[in-house]
């Protein structure tokens, strides 16, 4: 009685492991662009002032002015905000997930590209961001995950 209890078992094991989508197949254009647009939308909401913030003083450099103290105390909240967003928010987990998924490093790099861009910021202060080191690491698909 006992071994008829398992092959029901045995088969449910096996068919769970039969259902799991090969990245190859699955990950299409069409299946990665909405879940995408869905982590953007997360990472939009909570970095909305942040990317205000960084656009305001930007251009204010751009005009050859210096911000003042406050000004510089607000963009150095919002960096901050911004950092804690890129290293643990909702929508940077769902893309680092997704790039995992199809094991392609380039979707994180490239949609918050095309994030920051959509943001009218200028092109050189997007190219300071992802150049840094630090954006670079938090971009990772790995960011976070621990080592075993």
């Amino acid at each position: 009685m006992k071994k008829l209890c398992l092959i029901p078992v045995a088969t449910l094991i096996l068919s769970a492991c039969a259902t799991t989508p090969d990245p190859a197949k699955v990950c299409t254009a069409e299946w990665i662009q909405p879940r995408t647009e869905k982590a953007v939308s997360a990472i939009e909401k909570d970095t909305r002032g942040v990317i205000k913030n960084l656009r305001k003083v930007a251009l204010s450099y751009a005009d050859g002015k210096k911000p003042g103290p406050l000004t510089m105390w607000s963009l150095s909240n919002s960096v901050k905000k911004l950092e804690s967003e890129l290293e643990s928010g909702r929508g940077i987990r769902d893309l680092r997930m997704l790039a995992r998924t199809c094991d392609d490093p380039k979707i994180i790099s490239d949609t918050m590209g095309r994030y920051l861009r959509s943001h009218n910021l200028p092109d050189g202060l997007i190219r300071f961001i992802e150049n840094l080191d630090d954006y670079q690491k938090i971009l990772s698909p790995e960011f976070g995950l621990e080592k075993t």
